[in-house]
């Protein structure tokens, strides 16, 4: 029974993950067409932070990068673990690089329950911080957003070096999951991620889209795409 219950639900995760991977396209038309109407502010202070923060990390961020990224890692099983899964954490810890012995992780969190798919697989899926000043701009006046933005492309590209650092087949995350199912929801949340970012940064810097009005857009479009596939299908 449960290897049918994986199999229907890796089914879906496929589908999902090619739904979002449309949503994906369209976004960028989105982020196209904000060129041609003068929207593109909040993408422009966006692409600078993600510059800014690898020019801050070859600068000044080389020595204790892998640290903190383990600090991030692991605080995303936390709060994940924590905080929306109500689990007891009875184990927290970090190390650096250099510092491990043959066999040791660079970074622990042990909870009591057995393993949970959404905890185990929060730090390739949600990136936390940049959420964090993504829900930050419902409440910021509209000449403050130059600088949100410029936190969150920060904070993102901040999460795609976390995320590249420990992405990969050897990780034991992904191996408690199982690489297939992981790599799925993985790729899965990182497409949906990157367009609810995108559209909450849309509208220029007067009349911006909020994050609350991005998943609307998100659904709408992803609804009416699974109508336009059924269509298809029923002709």
């Amino acid at each position: 029974m449960q290897k049918v219950w994986r199999a229907f639900t890796s089914f879906i995760l496929m589908l999902t993950l090619i739904l979002c991977a449309f949503e994906v396209y369209r976004c960028t038309l989105y982020v196209i067409d904000s060129v041609k109407t003068g929207t593109y502010q909040g993408y422009l202070w966006l692409a600078i932070g993600m510059a800014a923060f690898l020019i801050f990390t070859a600068l000044f961020f080389k020595k204790n990068r892998h640290l903190v990224y383990t600090l991030t890692h692991e605080g995303a099983h936390f709060l994940v673990g924590a905080l929306f899964l109500r689990r007891k954490i009875t184990e927290f810890n970090a190390k650096a690089i250099e510092y491990i012995k043959s066999g040791e992780n660079l970074g622990e969190v042990w909870s009591v329950g057995s393993n949970n798919v959404f905890m185990s697989l929060a730090p390739y899926m949600l990136p936390y911080f940049t959420f964090i000043f993504v829900f930050m701009r419902l409440m910021i006046k509209p000449d403050c957003l130059p600088i949100i933005d410029f936190i969150i492309g920060f904070t993102l590209m901040f999460h795609f070096a976390c995320w590249k650092s420990y992405m990969g087949s050897y990780q034991g995350d992904l191996k408690v999951c199982g690489l297939f199912r992981s790599y799925l929801f993985i790729w899965t949340f990182i497409f949906f991620n990157v367009t609810i970012i995108l559209y909450s940064l849309g509208g220029g810097m007067t009349a911006p889209v909020d994050i609350i009005q991005a998943n609307v857009n998100w659904f709408t479009q992803a609804w009416n795409d699974i109508l336009w596939v059924v269509s298809l299908i029923t002709k």
